[in-house]
């Protein structure tokens, strides 16, 4: 069960908000990040989806929420307060898909007439359109027999901010509330794995020394080993014995995955986990690491690495309660995991580099995630590529890419304070002897490149240094684009002692707000070829139009829920550029002289000021 479609209005911070959930060819779910400042709505965002999951649950199993009699209260409370200021009404509209079935939720608070709402909305959530005018309403539409099979097969879970673990050192005889749960109570009305989860340390223990348990080493079958031709193999094993020997093959690779999960969270690809004797209780369970060294037990893990171990293993636990060839083949399992600050208690580098490896074990699981992390994002983008993760801005829920993140720019102005990024600084432009000029990305600058040497400017050429703003491979440096430009400007304001060159940062032609110029670094914007009615931004648009072939484009093809479809093409500018700088001719970049006036000047500045400081000295 996926959620394809979530439209919310007039709820807490969020105005309007109207998502449609990407899947890959291939059926998959993308990975889905929300961000954003504190406030706009993320944990908002989530509890409607939770909400929905409980409300369908409900309809089949009688142990997801406490009930008092007849009554079933809603995971997440309707009242006025929800509404956003100044507003008559919230609504909220999520629909999902299972198999060939539609599921639907729907929750209104305040006054709100059905005809008055966009009349697109209500052919897609017909089934539930149908709440009263005034006064509040929740209510779904679902196949009781569909959310019985969805939600006994698939990983379906909400992990909330307060999550948490009960380490080693706590004694839970301090606390007020109790910790304890029910392990493993199985009846047929009750399933057994509840939506919110907030602590699942004990249940995942006790599951885990039951997959120990059927792992374990069937000696019956083993004293039939024998060597035949220098291979082993068993001798006189009975049907019923050779069926129990591949079913331990089999859960093998079960405990296999938990441990790779583990060797992902301790970075240690030979880490593994240890069944200690019964009356060895606060060992029953340790960790033999690569080195030889042992961790005494899961609680001794520090609070991230527990978090981050309990909610994957989470995520096999349900996925294979009703078959254990998931717990085998973590690509078959299924379900929507959602992650309220999936960054928390995490270091930058299980955030980078620890949390998609995580992600990507689950192909089929759909995981919408909280995040104010831009190193989360950049790594989600390396593990699955750009196309494949979608990070909605909330409050609104437009799409973006990571370093469109407003809180990239944060992150980055803080890390500029740091002694680290001072020395990447400093090496990086001491050894340059020219002007410098830095462009919005590592094409732009090959493009000017090819065509001072094409315009026959090769000694303009040998006079500058021309650089993409952003590193290239570096993650510890720049960003690209304007907001490169924009953050090298506010890094040069800030320490001008580490430039010893006049600096020009050259924008494209449709950059809205250029960066100021300060003291010896200089700010110019290239003029726009109107000419190019094909590409009428960036350094490509001074370009003619009819270079651009129909190969440079990637095509990507949606289909729409009135059964049209929508074309998207995205300029493949690395594939363009190569071509172009190897094939192009002069003519092809006729439109760069004003590149190269700009440049011109820009020169002829630094040499005069250089002369004037020579004659006065």
């Amino acid at each position: 069960m996926y959620l394809e479609e979530i439209y919310l209005e007039n709820t807490g911070p969020i105005s309007k908000c109207h998502v449609k959930l990407p899947f890959g060819d291939n059926g998959n779910p993308h990975p889905v990040v929300m961000v954003g400042p504190n406030g706009v709505g993320k944990t908002t965002f989530l509890s409607y989806i939770a909400d929905a999951l409980t409300e369908f649950a409900k309809k089949a199993f009688n142990d997801i929420v406490p009930t008092d009699g007849s009554k079933t209260p809603y995971f997440r409370v309707i009242h006025s307060r929800a509404i956003r200021s100044g507003q008559p009404f919230s609504l909220s509209l999520l629909r999902f898909k299972a198999n060939s079935d539609s599921l639907y939720y729907c929750e209104k608070s305040g006054i709100l007439d059905q005809a008055t709402n966009p009349p697109d909305l209500e052919p897609v959530f017909r089934p539930i359109w149908k709440w009263p005018t005034e006064g509040n309403y929740k209510g779904v539409s679902v196949n009781q027999k569909t959310i019985n099979t969805e939600m006994q097969d698939g990983s379906h879970a909400f992990f909330p901010s307060s999550r948490r673990e009960v380490p080693a050192w706590l004694n839970p005889k301090s606390l007020r509330t109790g910790m304890n749960a029910p392990v493993n109570q199985r009846f047929s009305d009750e399933l057994g794995k509840p939506v919110h989860v907030e602590t699942c340390a004990e249940e995942i223990i006790s599951w885990i020394l039951d997959v120990l348990f059927d792992a374990s080493i069937d000696f019956d079958i083993i004293g039939k080993l024998r060597v035949d031709s220098n291979k082993l193999v068993f001798h006189n094993l009975s049907q019923e014995e050779k069926e129990r020997w591949n079913n331990l093959r089999a859960l093998q690779l079960s405990l296999q995955n938990i441990e790779q999960i583990l060797q992902e969270v301790l970075r240690d690809r030979q880490a593994k986990l240890l069944r200690r004797l019964r009356n060895n209780s606060e060992r029953r369970l340790s960790i033999q690491l690569g080195d030889g060294q042992e961790i005494p037990n899961l609680q001794s893990l520090s609070e991230g690495e527990s978090q981050l171990f309990h909610l994957f293993a989470t995520i096999i636990r349900y996925g294979e309660r009703t078959d254990l060839n998931r717990s085998v083949h973590l690509s078959e399992i299924m379900g929507l995991v959602m992650v309220d600050e999936i960054d928390a208690h995490l270091h930058p580098t299980f955030q980078h580099d620890v949390l998609p490896k995580l992600i990507k074990l689950f192909p089929k699981v759909q995981f919408i995630v909280s995040s104010h992390s831009p190193l989360f994002l950049l790594g989600m983008e390396e593990e699955f590529g750009p196309d494949r993760v979608a990070i909605l801005e909330l409050p609104d829920g437009d799409r973006i890419n990571s370093e469109k993140f407003s809180e990239f720019g944060t992150a980055f102005e803080c890390y500029q304070n740091t002694e680290r990024f001072e020395q990447v600084i400093k090496q990086r432009f001491a050894n340059m002897t020219k002007p410098i000029v830095l462009t919005e990305g590592k094409t732009d600058a090959r493009y000017i490149q090819t065509a001072l040497a094409l315009l026959g400017e090769e000694e303009l050429l040998d006079s500058v240094e021309v650089r993409p703003v952003g590193s290239d491979g570096d993650k510890e440096l720049l960003p690209g684009g304007t907001s490169g430009l924009e953050a090298f400007r506010k890094t040069y304001a800030t320490h001008p002692s580490y430039f010893h060159h006049p600096i020009l940062l050259l924008c494209d032609c449709d950059v809205r707000k250029i960066p100021k110029p300060v003291e010896k670094l200089s700010v110019k914007s290239i003029l726009s070829n109107d000419k190019n009615t094909k590409v009428k931004g960036g350094i490509e648009n001074l370009f003619p139009a009819e270079v651009f072939q129909d190969c440079f484009y990637h095509k990507k093809v949606t289909d729409k829920n009135d059964g049209g479809q929508r074309i998207d093409q995205d300029l493949n500018k690395p594939k363009f550029c190569k071509w172009i700088c190897e094939n192009g001719s002069a003519a092809d970049f006729e439109k760069f002289r004003g590149v190269v006036k700009i440049l011109k000047e820009f020169v002829e500045t630094h040499q005069s000021s250089a002369n004037q400081q020579s004659m006065s000295e």
